[in-house]
């Protein structure tokens, strides 16, 4: 008995681990497995020593002893220990962030690229790559950038002597410039020698917050100066004797003959972000997740999409049913491209290697398959709800706006 129950436990194990195989979502969040494989191995050997050939009080000597060894484990171990994990499954549940979300704890921030039971892995804007106990992240304020759009802005001090519209002008138009929604300007503080001004709008894509923080920045100071406006401190004082009426405004440099135009913001910005470099690892486990949650969703959706398809008019089903598997055929590129890169050395790893230049092109090539993908899809949804089909609302789907739809509203 004792020996079928030892082989029965080893084939649910192994059973297990095929179906976590299976499973992308898992393979990417070891933390479920590797509970169900504690679980299971602490059932087995429960089960074997009550099936062993011994009295009744010897296997409760051994329960016991068992009992015993677990509860003085528990009680050796260190607090903090039992706080991060506690801590860790409170992020499970009330998921205030998730892997690529620009997140500020405390004096950290960066973009999340892991989330284990014990800590939270971020990469900060060195590109350094920080572990954070999750009991700190929950013991302090959390700020999460929302994917759907932040509010950026910037202070800027400006005398009395300059007219508050010309100032709000100005800034208003820098924010727009700089690409911001629904721009603002407030004054903050009227000071003893100057005015604080507050100028800001709703950036609506926050993959590159730095610089667009940095071009909002810009496109201040630029304006300002257009306006004839000067940035100077209130205690500005220049031993120079001045011609009256002397505006502080840095010129624009002059052209010489025979010499090509500079352009800073064209010739020092690289092909790639900022973000992109800063932020690699971030990036890449975000497309990661979103593409294993992808294939989730639409291997849940399969049965479903294949009826409703079999409703069409014969000549409608047959076009959708090549659309759909079209689709199917990129879902697999999506898998293999997956397990490509989950086997992949880290890409600093890989910098001097062949391999390393084609990394960033081949998330660029996951990126663009998940968006043919919901492109294509959103057009099988409006043909078939068009032929009258009898479909789910395509909200439902959750696939009607973006790709980020797919990993944070219907796939979570």
């Amino acid at each position: 008995m004792t020996i079928i129950i030892v082989i029965l436990t080893l084939l649910v194990i192994l059973l297990l681990q095929y179906l976590f195989k299976k499973s992308l979502v898992f393979k990417g969040d070891p933390f479920i497995r590797n509970l169900f494989f504690t679980l299971i191995t602490f059932l087995g050997m429960m089960l074997v020593i009550f099936s062993l050939p011994i009295s009744s009080d010897s296997k409760q000597i051994i329960v016991s002893a068992i009992g015993i060894i677990v509860g003085a484990t528990v009680a050796l171990s260190s607090t903090t220990f039992v706080s991060n994990g506690m801590s860790g499954i409170m992020v499970r549940l009330i998921k205030p962030f998730n892997v690529g979300d620009y997140i500020r704890s405390g004096e950290i921030f960066g973009r999340v690229t892991d989330k284990t039971i014990l800590y939270t892995r971020i990469q900060s804007e060195d590109r350094d790559l920080i572990t954070v106990p999750n009991l700190k992240i929950m013991s302090n304020p959390l700020t999460t950038i929302r994917s759907s759009g932040t509010i950026i802005s910037t202070n800027v001090s400006l005398g009395y002597d300059i007219c508050r519209q010309d100032i709000e002008t100005a800034l208003l138009k820098a924010a727009d410039e700089a690409g911001l929604e629904d721009p603002f300007v407030h004054v903050l503080e009227l000071g003893d020698f100057s005015v604080t001004y507050k100028v800001g709008g709703l950036l609506k894509e926050t993959k590159a917050l730095l610089t667009d923080r940095s071009n909002f920045k810009k496109e201040v100071l630029d304006s300002l100066h257009r306006m004839d406006i000067e940035i100077v401190s209130p205690t500005f004082m220049n031993q120079r004797v001045m011609n009256n009426g002397k505006r502080f405004i840095p010129p624009l440099p002059e052209k010489k003959e025979n010499e090509e135009e500079f352009r800073p913001d064209r010739d020092y910005i690289p092909e790639v972000s900022t973000e992109e470099i800063i932020f690699d690892k971030a990036i890449e486990a975000e497309m990661l997740e979103k593409a294993r949650k992808t294939l989730e969703y639409f291997d849940n959706k399969k049965a479903k999409v294949e009826k409703q398809i079999s409703c069409l008019p014969e000549e409608s089903a047959e076009i959708q049913q090549n659309n759909w598997s079209s689709i199917k055929d990129r879902l697999g590129n999506i898998e293999q491209i997956v397990e490509a890169l989950e086997k992949a050395p880290e890409p600093g790893e890989m910098e001097s290697s062949p391999e390393g230049l084609l990394h960033s092109k081949v998330l660029e090539h996951l990126s663009s398959i998940m968006d043919s993908i919901l492109e294509d899809y959103n057009q099988m949804v409006k043909i078939m709800e068009s032929e009258s089909c009898e479909i789910e609302d395509k909200k439902s789907y959750g696939l009607s706006e973006s790709k980020e739809s797919v990993s944070e509203n219907d796939v979570n």
